[in-house]
């Protein structure tokens, strides 16, 4: 008689890991294209460009118009589902250490989410848009 324990297959943390990971690359990504598009015109309508095919990106009605965030949404969202195929795809049978990873990612969203706050995050901004010539 078998043991059932011999059929069980084996689960490794990777994939944990790279969803995790996949998110907090999408969090930056809306954190970082939010900053990008209050630095100029020209560049918010970059931004916006990218969500043009969201319902309600543009136009007048009685709700508005969410404008750039459209565009914020869909990079994030493309940083998300890129990242996470591809991190997943190589690391879906690896055991990382979720110990480590777990500390990592709570500082990591603790950074990312005071990387919201105008107060703290717009002399930095302003400071890198400097180095790159954006004013």
């Amino acid at each position: 008689m078998q043991n059932p324990a011999d059929n069980q297959q084996a689960l490794h943390s990777g994939p944990v890991v790279a969803a995790s990971l996949s998110l907090l690359l999408a969090f930056s990504t809306l954190m970082i294209s939010h900053h990008i598009s209050r630095l100029s015109r020209e560049l918010d309508n970059i931004v916006h460009a990218y969500g043009h095919w969201i319902p309600g990106s543009t136009g007048s009605g009685p709700d508005g118009s969410i404008g750039s965030y459209s565009g914020k949404e869909t990079l994030a969202l493309m940083v998300w589902l890129g990242s996470w195929l591809i991190f997943h795809f190589l690391w879906r049978k690896q055991d990382l250490s979720l110990q480590a990873w777990t500390r990592f990612f709570v500082v990591s969203l603790a950074v990312i989410t005071l990387g919201f706050f105008h107060p703290l995050s717009d002399p930095i901004v302003l400071f890198v848009a400097g180095l790159f010539g954006i004013h």
